[in-house]
């Protein structure tokens, strides 16, 4: 009976409505499910980075790297240097070609590069022994920038035009450090590139700052931020939508319990605090993704949400400990986190058109 009154209403629509506004019908307001994958190793995973719908790298502690080209069936796991590193940072072109950055002090900070679909890997670039990187971005031209944190009165920023050749930027910056400024190796997302613009997250100084420039521009410019700032919290991570536009994470990540705002949207020049997630704590990660309206994703060892950006309704997605989301497209977005924890968020390709 009540498919017959369903069927009813979609012919009453037929002639009510447009054509173009019919198709134009949200499918759904909520999220879909995380399809949880079992047969991941038991690790901590940090990084990862969809690269299409079938391929998509991971990154974490004992020196591992991974990699799934049959969206997520089989997995192989690669070691592109030494077993202590921490790989909290994984950035791919494509099935073949990758960067991994690991973390820590005395030569730890390094980033490898594999062009052969992880069976070998050389090291492109070893910090000196007091940096510590946190985090990478990479355009499609092959341009890169590590986030290191500052020492002394300077930055520790590496860049890269080709991914050939790696050097130090000390003087990129407008402004100089604060004292023990630096970024977060939470979830590889304190750096970012997108929409032709490039930001970068601070933290763990007086004021909780981004740094952000055009594509060609050369020098980034300093902007501070009302975000929980001080030893331990600032900004974790960032979204950029244009170089006056941008979405910032964190919070202070020696309270597990706290719920301050941790998410901002800075637009006209002013910040605007987004609603507080249904987790607490620091926010770790932040992905946008638009499908049926624009989502907001999170996540931290206290789980993970989605906030529609068109309502401001937040849903809860999983308890689980997640450090970072990253998404492909508008179609599907990759969890990972503690204990070999991978998930996927699917949403449904858009339907092609049918003469009703």
């Amino acid at each position: 009976m009540t498919s017959k009154l369903q069927q009813q209403a979609v012919n009453i629509l037929r002639f009510v409505l447009p054509f173009s506004t019919l198709l134009s019908l949200p499918a759904s307001a909520q999220p879909p499910e995380i399809e949880v994958f079992d047969n991941v190793r038991q690790q901590h995973w940090v990084g990862v980075s969809p690269v299409s719908r079938n391929t998509i790298w991971l990154s974490g502690e004992k020196g591992t790297v991974a990699r799934t080209t049959d969206s997520g069936k089989s997995w192989q796991y690669f070691q592109p240097g030494p077993a202590d590193l921490d790989f909290r940072d994984i950035e791919a072109i494509d099935d073949r070609r990758a960067y991994a950055l690991s973390v820590g002090t005395g030569g730890q900070s390094r980033i490898y590069y594999t062009e052969n679909g992880g069976n070998s890997w050389r090291l492109r670039y070893r910090g000196e022994s007091d940096s510590f990187f946190n985090c990478m971005a990479l355009s499609p031209s092959g341009e890169a920038w590590v986030h290191g944190d500052s020492v002394g009165d300077e930055w520790r920023m590496v860049r890269s035009a080709d991914g050939r050749n790696w050097m130090q930027v000390r003087s990129a910056i407008s402004e100089p450090p604060q004292s023990n400024e630096g970024g977060f190796a939470s979830s590889g997302s304190c750096a970012r590139f997108n929409n032709d613009n490039w930001m970068i997250a601070t933290g763990n100084a007086d004021k909780a700052r981004v740094l952000i420039k055009g594509s060609f521009g050369i020098r980034f410019r300093v902007i501070e931020t009302p975000m929980k700032a001080g030893p331990m919290a600032g900004i974790t991570s960032v979204w950029p939508i244009d170089d006056e536009t941008f979405y910032i994470a964190g919070g202070d990540l020696n309270d597990a319990s706290g719920n301050e705002d941790r998410l901002w949207h800075y637009q006209n020049e002013e910040f605007k605090a987004l609603p507080a997630p249904p987790i607490k704590g620091a926010l770790y990660s932040l992905s946008l993704i638009d499908h049926n309206g624009t989502w907001l994703l999170t996540s931290n060892p206290q789980g993970s949400a989605a906030l529609n950006l068109d309502n401001n309704e937040w849903f809860k997605l999983s308890d689980a400990n997640i450090w970072n989301i990253q998404c492909h497209d508008d179609i599907s977005c990759w969890l990972v986190g503690k204990d070999g924890y991978v998930g996927r968020l699917q949403w449904q390709a858009p339907q092609e058109r049918t003469q009703l």
